[in-house]
């Protein structure tokens, strides 16, 4: 923090306090320190730093009285220190020395309850006094006591300053209700002619004691009588008025406004030779009276009376500044509002010119006057960061704020819809500066809002002006005020910048919800709506200026142009055959622009789009072309074709990120799943329905997207046996279409492919892992290629089946014992039990009854012979099964 003088004892101390003298904060040394801040950080060639310095001076001069202030108490509280000071004490006889018997101590002489202190003026004696040095000189005087504290007297409850406002603002409050009641009853019993006398000679008794009262330095009642000369002086101008008024006419807007302005000025004179503050204050309440009057009368009158009075607060704010009162921070702030009214005025002015045009011109002047708002904003927005003062800001935010409510009162009033979102924009960068109303930081966001406002007010008046198209207005307001960039300076060429990236932005996300009304007018022939040729033009023209984007955003921004310029033409060009055709085809090149940005983004963002979009563009393709002269499984079948290629080039394109691939493959495998179930459950019903086969395309779509399947299980590094047994669920289903479309009803030939290929991949893994187990790896496939056939089997009905069914199991069970796998030993043991007690209860009615009973019979009393040794047996085909695999 810096230090300064302080202004009583002279010590460098900070504004707030010194330590040395104990002062407490001084407002003025806390103005110089804002104001040396502020020049700080001012350039030095900015205009409005000579105002800044201007104060800076005046502060000084101030500091200046009080330190004078603080020397003439300082030597007055001496003075009447010195004059309350006791007189001198003679000095005190020394004492003899006192004589100590042996063994005593040296103690200190005990100090007299009742002695005085030694005065300031003759010092006590020492043992040295009068003695000279060794130089011969005498001894130094003693140090000075400081003057007693005075007590301070007691003060009331309430100081005698404020006893003194409080009475002068009743009295005064009661005079001027006694003036404006005068005013208006005592033309009854006076007459006009006496009010006037009286009011006049009032007014000028109460103009002259003002300055009276300041050679005898009471300046607070100079003020009353001051602002009271003010009212006085306007009543009379309205009793003068009303004495001369034309017989049969009455009280009108512009007389009112034409006196008020005399007025305003013959009080600025006034304020100019008499330097009180009340009458600078008074022009306010005054100017708006006449203002509110002069506004309601003609335009021809209203506009000069307003501009009038504007001026004379300009000059009066002008007289203020240089010739200042007792009371310059009232000075200060009164300047600054009447510039600042004085701006409004003439604004207010303009509007109400404005209100008398005709309509045809008022969305002209409505647009002219937002982009001059946005401009102002924008202009404001700066400067606050680049340190401009106060008034600077107040003047110009006056100005901002004026063509604000001209902007929005005009648009309302010229009800063009055009003006909607300049005027939305101009509120959102409004409210964007108040919320960042502290923030100077390079990212403030409200300049960029403020240059978003200002391209929205140019292309609004390109719109109602020269009735531009809306899109290319905003388009080419939004290339012009990008590169206006280049001519601005750091940071507002940025700011700048980045708005033409806002409205680029916008006028292609516009464009673009525009082009996606074609998909209605392609699919269904529905009406174009907006849609016509302007749009892509404008996107043509937006992906030729994806150049000026920075290098991460430019591919995904052209990428979306060319999709939607794309569109709008396939769309514009859906008339007939031929065109319906360049429009199906149009949809097929968005599929491939998106399948282009899927692959080469260079943002997660961008290539996770890409994939969606690209299944949605072969979804509305597919829509599209059902209106063309093919075949509908043809269009199936090159949906599925389109997912199976997605699909390879999602998992097997080199890999930037994993998160899009993953999305890719999704969206690959809900394409083609409901691609197929819909074309399954369709072929399906027609079959059921009309008894006729499938089509070959249907098995075709499944072997395609079981290829594609099946290759992605070769190439992918994790996950090969989840898309491996996806091909062998696909294959399957395929596989049981082709043989329903060839009429072939044989269960074999369902069951016995699909259990191949699963023996076949489980005796692969049997080998790679050995410790699988066969009942892990070949149960299944066992039991899907025999169990269907077995069940079939039973019976007496087909004996090819069975025999074939036996000798299955048959090999099934030399397989497991050749290769110790106990899954095939004991699933093939289980079919040849279930077939030979088949076979058996085919043949029972033919066996006579004695050969069961003899049978039975001999292998109990072969059994219970040879018990101990079977048992053995048993035991040993037990352990010997439990030990295969």
């Amino acid at each position: 923090m810096t230090n300064y003088n302080c202004p009583r004892c002279g010590a460098q101390s900070p504004p707030e306090r010194c330590d040395a003298c104990g002062r407490g904060p001084v407002p003025l040394l806390a103005k110089l320190s804002e104001l040396d801040a502020t020049l700080a950080v001012m350039p030095p060639t900015l205009s409005s730093r000579a105002a800044v310095e201007t104060e800076r001076l005046r502060v000084l001069e101030e500091l200046k009285k009080v330190a004078v202030a603080y020397r003439a108490e300082a030597e007055q509280a001496a003075k009447h220190a010195a004059a309350s000071a006791p007189p001198a004490m003679p000095a005190p006889q020394s004492r003899p020395q006192p004589q100590f018997a042996p063994g005593q101590t040296l103690q200190a002489p005990a100090q007299t309850p009742n002695a005085a202190p030694p005065s300031q003026s003759a010092p006590p004696q020492t043992p040295s006094a009068g003695i000279a040095g060794p130089l011969g000189s005498a001894a130094p005087p003693p140090p000075t006591l400081p003057p007693p504290v005075q007590a301070r007297p007691e003060r009331g409850e309430v100081a005698a300053k404020t006893v003194q406002t409080t009475l002068l603002s009743l009295g005064g409050i009661l005079v001027a209700a006694a003036i404006i009641i005068f005013t208006a009853v005592a033309w009854q019993s006076m007459g006009d002619a006496g009010r006037l006398v009286v009011l006049g000679g009032f007014t000028t008794l109460l103009l002259a004691v003002p300055a009276v009262l300041i050679r005898f330095r009471l300046w607070a009642t100079a003020e009353t009588f001051a602002s009271l000369a003010a009212l006085a002086l306007w009543c009379s101008a309205l009793a003068g008025y009303y004495l001369y008024l034309p017989g049969g006419s009455s009280l009108s807007s512009e007389a009112v406004g034409t006196w008020s302005a005399l007025v305003l000025a013959a009080l600025t004179a006034y304020r100019a030779g008499v330097r009180t503050a009340a009458p600078a204050w008074a022009l306010l309440p005054l100017a708006a009276v006449g203002s509110a009057f002069a506004a309601s009368g003609p335009v021809r009158f209203a506009a000069p009376l307003m501009l009038a009075t504007a001026a004379v607060l300009a000059a009066a704010s002008w007289v203020v500044s240089r010739r200042g009162s007792h009371y310059p921070r009232s000075d200060q702030w009164i300047a600054r509002l009447l510039l600042c009214t004085a701006v409004i005025e003439a604004f207010l002015a303009g509007l109400r010119v404005a209100f008398g045009l005709s309509g045809a011109i008022i969305p002209i002047v409505a647009a002219a006057i937002a982009f001059m708002a946005a401009g102002n904003l924008l202009a404001i927005l700066y400067v606050r960061r680049g340190g401009a003062t106060f008034a600077t800001l107040l003047i110009g935010t006056a100005t901002t704020g004026a063509l604000l409510v001209c902007a929005w009162v005009l648009a309302i009033r010229s009800g063009s819809v055009e003006l909607a979102i300049p005027s939305l924009a101009l509120l959102a960068a409004v409210i964007v500066a108040l919320v960042n109303l502290e923030d100077k930081s390079d990212d403030d966001h409200s300049i960029v809002v403020a240059a978003a406002a200002g391209i929205t007010a140019l292309a609004g008046f390109a719109i109602v002006t020269f009735d531009a198209p809306d899109l290319t207005a905003y388009l080419v307001a939004t290339l012009a005020i990008g590169l206006s960039s280049l001519l601005l300076p750091d940071p507002l060429r940025t700011a700048v910048r980045r708005a033409g990236y806002v409205g680029g932005v916008g006028v292609g996300i516009a464009a673009t919800l525009i082009s996606l009304t074609a998909l209605p007018l392609i699919w269904w022939g529905d009406d174009a709506g907006a849609l016509d040729w302007e749009i892509p033009i404008v996107l043509g023209v937006l992906a030729f200026g994806a150049a000026l984007l920075p290098r991460r955003f430019r591919f995904d921004f052209l990428a979306l142009a060319l999709t939607s310029a794309v569109l709008a033409a396939g769309g514009m060009l859906n008339s007939g055959p031929e065109g319906h055709l360049l429009a199906t085809l149009g949809l097929g090149l968005c599929a491939a622009i998106a399948l282009a940005a899927a692959l080469l983004s260079e943002n997660l963002s961008g290539r996770c789009t890409g994939w969606v979009l690209l299944a949605a563009w072969i979804a509305s393709t597919a829509g599209a072309a059902l209106h063309l002269d093919l075949p509908e499984d043809t269009i199936e079948l090159a949906v599925v074709v389109a997912a199976a290629f997605m699909l390879v080039l999602a998992a097997g394109a080199p890999r930037r990120s994993r998160p899009d691939r993953v999305l890719g493959v999704v969206l690959s495998h809900i394409l083609a799943g409901s691609m197929l179930g819909l074309w399954l459950v369709i072929e399906g019903f027609e079959t059921a329905w009309n008894g006729e086969p499938m089509t070959m395309m249907l098995p075709l779509g499944f072997g395609i997207y079981t290829l594609a399947l099946a290759g992605v299980a070769l190439i992918v590094p994790v996950k090969k046996g989840a898309y491996a047994i996806a091909a062998l669920c696909t294959g399957t289903v395929g596989w049981w279409t082709l043989l329903s479309s060839q009429d072939i009803d044989t269960l074999e030939f369902f069951t016995v492919p699909p259990a191949a290929v699963l023996f076949l991949l489980g005796l692969w893994r049997l080998e790679r892992r050995p410790q699988t187990g066969s009942w892990a790896a070949l149960a299944l496939p066992i039991g899907i290629g025999i169990g269907p056939s077995l069940l079939l089997a039973l019976g007496d009905d087909d004996p090819v089946r069975r025999a074939g069914v036996a000798a299955a199991g048959v090999a099934v069970v030399i397989a497991g014992v050749h290769r110790r796998w106990q899954a095939p030993l004991v699933l093939g043991a289980i079919v040849l039990l279930a077939i030979t007690a088949n076979e058996l209860s085919l043949v029972w009615t033919l066996i006579p009854k004695w050969i069961p009973l003899a049978i039975g019979g001999a292998v109990l009393i072969g059994a219970g012979a040879t018990l101990e040794q079977r048992r053995k047996d048993v035991a040993r085909i037990g352990q010997a099964v439990k030990s295969m695999r």
